[in-house]
């Protein structure tokens, strides 16, 4: 028999607040929210590569298109 290579990558709060250059007190409220998947072992918290990049996904918006002239916002001062 052989043995898969694990590609599992775990991160601790800290590394990923570094990572994703947050506040420790933010991934916290993020895991407090259910927004960003953990793994608990014991007492520890521990973050998945894969919940990060999940994360990352979920709240990246697409650049809107150029908007047409006739649309265009107008500013005017008086």
């Amino acid at each position: 028999m052989t043995q898969a290579k694990s590609n599992l990558k775990l991160y601790t709060v800290r590394d990923a607040a570094k990572l994703l250059d947050m506040s420790e007190h933010t991934i916290r409220r993020l895991i407090k929210q259910r927004k960003l998947a953990v793994v608990r072992i014991e007492q520890r918290i521990m973050l998945t590569e894969s919940g990060i990049i999940h994360l990352i996904k979920r709240n990246t918006y697409p650049i809107p298109r150029a908007v047409p002239s006739d649309t265009a916002i107008c500013f005017r001062y008086r």
